[in-house]
């Protein structure tokens, strides 16, 4: 009789995507491209944006800069330090402009930058005004609703990008304060957030209130592919700034298990995920963004012993090399979802400095990966 096991499955998925096509110099040079692009088109990307950034500290310039300061530094390339420097300190290292509010968490992103500026400077000037922020938050915490469109809806994580945006940076900054709530509250709202907006039955994040209702094409529900990608990377942000002793810690990490195991098998053939995760033949082209995303929390996860290897490396390796084809000639990286709050139609010639930032975690890890088996 022949018998194949669920391992010797893996390993032949393992061979079709050999460990061994990834090269550390090729992955930087690749990288490199589309950093030296989006750097050279960073002063123009408002021109294709409906929603206008309000400049560098804006959510998506945020996201952008958090992980190119600690990219750069990773591979220390003086070049792209000076870069990030330059406009780290022409901000006087400040939060975003709180256009809705001092909760809004969008604003706080950003402040990843600084803390890696931080740690190589150990200048507490740097991290004050984050500081300042957080601990106002704390110390004055809002009682609007978590429900879109009600009052103080944005004081709140009421929609799920912003576990991303936030959640980290108290995680990150905690260790800073004089206050020591700051990781409290983070908890406390985290799951409130995830009371509201987390589907039991398919172990997923709905954007925000506006989507409870709603069905896909297919009737299944709506959930975004980058939303739930916000969620799975802000939590694999979260795990690794919390301390070891910090009992809730492990409901981080089941969480960021149990979605990672339901998102990965909805990855297609070519190593991509879709704007609507539950409804790809409604949206059949690629969404880079999330697949970046995911891709970066695959090799995270397996990075630090959360994620099976045998189970989930071909999927990375997959992910990475999806990312990789969606490079266009000239480095801009493509089919890339421009900023929204649900699924949409996406184009080649999409793209968002989020996606390039997506790129560079998703890459730091693969090296980190390298630098661990070889």
């Amino acid at each position: 009789m022949f018998f194949i096991t669920l391992c010797s499955i893996q390993q032949m998925k393992a061979q079709r995507y050999n460990i061994k096509q990834l090269d550390r110099d090729k992955i930087i040079s690749v990288v490199d491209t589309v950093v030296k692009w989006q750097i050279e088109a960073y002063p123009r990307m408002n021109e294709q944006r409906f929603w206008k950034s309000v400049g560098d500290l804006s959510w998506e310039n945020g996201v952008f800069l958090a992980a190119l300061a600690e990219w750069s530094e990773y591979i220390q390339d003086d070049t792209l330090i000076s870069w990030y420097e330059e406009i780290a300190d022409r901000n006087k290292w400040q939060t975003c402009p709180n256009r809705y509010s001092i909760y809004f968490a969008d604003d706080l992103i950003v402040s990843l930058m600084y803390r890696t500026l931080y740690e190589k400077r150990k200048n507490k000037k740097i991290i004050e005004p984050t500081l300042a922020r957080l601990e106002y938050i704390v110390n004055n915490p809002s009682q609007g609703s978590l429900y879109m469109g009600e009052k103080g809806y944005k004081e709140r994580w009421s929609w799920c990008d912003a576990l991303y945006m936030a959640p980290p940076v108290f995680a990150a900054f905690a260790s800073y304060s004089v206050n020591p709530n700051l990781i409290d509250f983070m908890n406390n709202e985290f799951w409130a957030s995830y009371d509201h907006l987390f589907d039991q039955e398919e172990k997923l994040f709905y954007r925000d209130s506006n989507q409870f209702e709603k069905r896909e094409k297919n009737g299944e529900k709506v959930f975004w592919g980058r939303g739930n990608a916000w969620v799975v990377a802000g939590l694999a942000q979260i795990i690794q700034e919390l301390p070891d002793h910090y009992s809730p810690k492990a409901a981080y990490v089941n969480l960021f298990k149990t979605m990672m195991q339901r998102i990965t098998p909805l990855q297609d053939e070519e190593g991509f995920w879709h704007a609507s995760l539950l409804d790809p033949d409604s949206y059949p082209v690629p969404e880079t963004s999330s697949t970046a995303f995911f891709s970066y929390c695959l090799w995270w996860g397996i990075n630090n012993g959360i994620l099976d290897k045998d189970e989930y490396i071909s999927h990375a390796i997959k992910g990475w090399n999806a990312i990789v084809n969606a490079v266009q000639p000239d480095g801009m990286l493509g089919w890339v979802q421009p900023v929204g709050a649900d699924p949409q139609q996406v184009t080649s010639n999409m793209t968002e400095v989020y996606g390039a930032g997506a790129m560079m975690k998703t890459a730091k890890q693969i090296l980190l990966y390298l630098e661990k088996n070889n």
